[in-house]
């Protein structure tokens, strides 16, 4: 079930909100706390949807900084209404809950239980001590800062699973996304969703039209595939677009999320085991290798991996970014026999240089920091640039493998102008498709690849590995250009 936020905080704001928030939830959350004066049986009276009626005091994070009595007179009254759903914080009074509880049949009753950062997690004992409070339904959520993290979300409604139990557990935050869209693949009766016109409720929370058209998140269940992209950041990542559209098209139950990762070690052991498949991009190309078991020669030979594919218990690695870059380049023009001159020294440097060199290229390496540069030239035999002499160095194709450029940072250059002068550009970035890089040296004569192509041929090659399907790379393009 999808349960939309609304906040206001005016009440014209709020009735816009649930106009437009009717067509993806499944019930509402009138936040009575943060909506300014709320009219009850307006708000009410606005939607056929279950509705759940929350004020949230101020102690717990929420808008109301009333009395005690005056908010239980408010919920009492939206009881009274019609509302199905009264959400009380856990360490309410006794008295107020056994009040709802008498109510049952007209409102059940959420118990919620908000940390604040810093709080311990012990999603288990949690999970106990609120389910003898006797609610309906009991509600968790917590801040996350790292995508294992959401490990207590699910370790939580595995605990409400096992008393066949209706429960909702949220990790909030970036981190904490994956808690919102796999929620019923752990076994969770709810997530909650923010309205089509941005506000939220709690940090992390994604439009419900996202979940239901996009993750399908209230169609998934225990046996939905689950994939994903590992990095940090990941927000830019389009790949929740085209996966999950694709996903769709070929009617898979399967769903692709973002996985803000820092600690790859404790997001292996403790998430990694409930996917198939990841995406991998920086800066876990080349950490992510000690968790698989295999590698296949490609990987080996260049010491990243941004493929993980599910063999059994276990993870094989591959890397798509060689040929994937390669392929875009050779469109253009033949490496062969050409001077490649790359910036960079990380993952997607390693991975072009390899195949560059393969491919029969003469290539050079420069990087900001001299020693990864030469670090990597001695590994496969290249050679290296200083930074400071690359507007007198010749080249015949220049590769910029950093994130130099980027969204947010788009309007940034990896180099001087004067020094784009030769054959062909070739930008890694993809957000955006056209780069400040690309738009200079396109200025100054040189065709130019964008990181698009890139990625189109990487997703591809990804796709097959997960599902063994050809993907529609005509379809991958669109969806791609429509979120650009």
């Amino acid at each position: 079930m999808i349960i939309v936020s609304i906040t206001g905080p005016r009440m014209s704001d709020a009735l816009s909100q649930v106009a437009a928030s009717n067509k993806y939830a499944d019930a509402l959350e009138f936040r009575l706390d943060l909506i300014r004066s709320p009219e009850l049986a307006v708000l009410l009276l606005s939607t056929r949807k279950p509705v759940i009626a929350t004020c949230r005091p101020v102690g717990q994070g929420g808008g109301f900084s009333g009395a005690e009595r005056d908010r239980m007179e408010l919920l009492s009254a939206a009881s009274l209404l019609g509302a199905e759903y009264v959400d009380l914080e856990f360490g309410v009074s006794r008295a107020f809950i056994t009040q709802f509880l008498k109510r049952r049949r007209e409102t059940q009753v959420i118990l919620s239980h908000h940390l604040r950062p810093g709080d311990p997690i012990a999603p288990e004992r949690t999970y106990r001590r609120m389910r003898r409070a006797g609610a309906d339904i009991v509600k968790f959520a917590f801040p996350a800062t790292d995508a294992w993290q959401n490990r207590f979300a699910f370790d939580f409604l595995a605990s409400a699973k096992r008393d066949n139990a209706r429960a909702v557990a949220i990790a909030m935050g970036e981190a904490g996304e994956p808690s919102r869209i796999l929620y019923r693949v752990a076994g969770g009766w709810a997530t909650y969703a923010g309205t089509e016109d941005g506000k939220t409720a709690a940090p992390g929370q994604i439009p419900a039209r996202l979940l239901k058209e996009l993750y399908r998140s209230d169609r998934l269940n225990s046996g939905t595939k689950v994939f994903g992209v590992i990095g940090n950041p990941v927000g830019h990542s389009k790949g929740v677009y085209i996966y999950n559209r694709m996903f769709a098209v070929a009617g898979s139950n399967a769903v692709y999320c973002r996985f803000n990762v820092t600690d790859l070690s404790r997001f292996m052991k403790l998430i990694a085991p409930m996917a198939r498949g990841f995406s991998v991009t920086l800066p876990h190309k080349q950490g992510v290798m000690k968790f698989a078991s295999s590698l296949d020669p490609v990987a080996r030979a260049i010491g990243a991996a941004n493929t993980l594919c599910r063999r059994g218990r276990t993870w094989w690695g591959t890397n798509t970014d060689a040929p994937a870059a390669l392929d875009a380049i050779e469109h253009t023009i033949r490496v062969e026999g050409k001077r490649v001159l790359i910036l960079g020294a990380g993952g997607a440097a390693r991975a072009i240089a390899y195949e560059a060199k393969r491919r029969g290229a003469s290539v050079t390496i420069a990087n900001r920091k001299p020693a990864r540069a030469r670090a990597l030239a001695r590994e496969f035999e290249l050679t290296t640039a200083p930074w400071h002499r690359l507007h007198s160095l010749p080249w015949d194709v220049l590769v910029n493998a950093t994130p130099v450029g980027m969204t947010p940072g788009a309007g940034r250059l990896p180099i001087a102008r004067r020094s784009m002068q030769g054959k062909v550009v070739f930008d890694a970035v993809y957000t955006p498709p056209v780069t400040t890089l690309l738009r200079d040296a396109a200025r100054g004569g040189a065709k130019v690849v964008s990181g698009t192509e890139m990625y189109i041929n990487q997703g591809s090659r990804q796709f097959r590995l997960f599902t063994g399907q050809d993907p529609d790379v005509r379809l991958m393009r669109r969806i791609l250009a429509d979120h650009q």
